[in-house]
């Protein structure tokens, strides 16, 4: 696998960093970033990747993101890296990465990794390969509110593909007990990304981070993840590489610091 991908911003150098209490935002290249973090420093990765779908054709997954995942009524929203590559480019990606963050995860810790059907057994390879051990997959039931299919099922759930770093990794005391399916409503038009996740869904996950640990989302997008981990009280770094929603992530962040003064 090459080392650096000229079609996908997310491996691209260069990269800049803003702070607050408790979080980092990185804007540019996964890859760099990851390379200059401390080895064994973080506690968790959650993180909603771009899933290389959204079409059940390859000439539909080539489509960029924008076209693939509008909302009926919704304002339009910049394409997310990543998102529209060839099946082999998006794993060399993928594999990349999580093996970069292997390098800075604690042993032990936990790796949440949304998906839909169409990406889940690529996502399991790529896991797999990159040394961590499968867990599950959990379900997140996004409610009547999720597409309708004429003759057909609903849209009516994602994946989340749950894996550990091998180890041991005390975690949040009390320990958690969190249920196989996870309900929460989507956001309809009131995205400030194109595939953002509700609070509340990303609040219960980061429940699984040991107190006051570090959460790790290497695809920060509108920084969903990283306003979660602040209102639990853990500590965040965030990379993005769309320039707009690295903005956007900054500002909810920061946001989020000033209401837990």
């Amino acid at each position: 696998m090459s080392d650096l991908c000229p079609i996908c911003p997310y491996l691209r150098s260069a990269f800049t960093l803003e702070t607050g209490l408790g979080w980092s935002a990185y804007h540019g290249n996964s890859i760099e970033v990851l390379k200059s973090l401390p080895e064994g420093s973080v506690d968790a990765l959650i993180s909603d990747p771009p899933y290389g779908t959204g079409a059940n054709t390859l000439m539909g997954r080539l489509k960029p993101s924008s076209e693939k995942y509008r909302s009926t009524g919704a304002a339009p929203l910049p394409d997310i890296d990543g998102d529209s590559l060839m099946p082999e480019a998006w794993q060399d990606m993928m594999g990349q990465i999580l093996r970069r963050s292997y390098r800075v995860l604690k042993p032990g810790a936990t790796v949440l990794l949304f998906c839909d059907w169409r990406s889940l057994p690529s996502l399991i390879n790529v896991v797999s390969y990159s040394g961590f051990a499968l867990q599950a997959v959990p379900v997140w039931d996004k409610g009547r509110g999720s597409r309708p299919r004429k003759n057909g099922f609903r849209s009516q759930s994602e994946l989340i593909l749950w894996a550990k770093k091998p180890g041991v990794l005390d975690g949040p005391e009390p320990p958690v007990y969190l249920d196989g399916v996870l309900k929460h409503s989507t956001l309809s038009n009131h995205k400030q990304h194109l595939t953002q996740k509700p609070l509340p869904l990303m609040k219960e996950l980061v429940r699984v981070v040991p107190k006051k640990g570090l959460v790790l989302d290497p695809f920060q997008g509108s920084g969903t993840t990283g306003v979660a981990a602040l209102e639990q009280g853990l500590t965040y770094i965030g990379i993005e590489s769309v320039p707009e929603y690295h903005k956007i992530a900054c500002e909810r962040l920061a946001a989020s610091q000033a209401r837990a003064a």
